[in-house]
C-alpha cells in the first residue's frame, strides 16, 4: 500500500495530493432514495461508533485531495495507525524523489 494511487484528479486532471482522513470523526453515507423519507439515518461507513464521541487512538484512512475541483477521495478499506501513516508518508516521500529524478 505504499503507492499512491491518485497522482491526478479523475474529475479534473489536475495533481492531488496523498494525505489521511481521520477514522474518529466518521465518515457519513446516505443513499439517494433515503431522502425520499420523512426520517432517515445516515450510515457511518468508517465504523467509528463511540470513537467519534470518546478520547481513542488515532485512526486514519489513506485519502486524496484534489485542491481545484475539490473532490476528495477516501479508501477506507484499511484503517491506518499513526505509525503506519508516518511509514507510508515516508515511503511516498521516497517514491516521488525517485520519479522527480528520471
Amino acid at each position: 500500500m505504499s503507492v499512491s494511487i491518485f497522482k491526478t484528479c479523475p474529475r479534473c486532471g489536475e495533481e492531488m495530493l496523498d494525505g489521511f482522513a481521520c477514522k474518529a470523526a466518521g465518515l457519513s453515507f446516505v443513499e439517494g432514495d433515503k431522502f425520499e423519507r420523512f426520517a432517515f439515518l445516515d450510515e457511518d461507513v468508517s465504523g467509528a461508533g463511540l470513537k467519534k464521541l470518546l478520547p481513542w487512538k488515532a485512526e486514519y484512512f489513506d485519502s486524496y485531495l484534489c485542491r481545484s475541483c475539490e473532490l476528495y477521495i477516501i479508501d477506507f478499506s484499511t484503517t491506518l495507525s499513526r505509525s503506519e501513516a508516518e511509514q507510508l508518508t515516508k515511503s511516498r516521500a521516497v517514491e516521488k524523489r525517485s520519479s522527480d529524478g528520471d
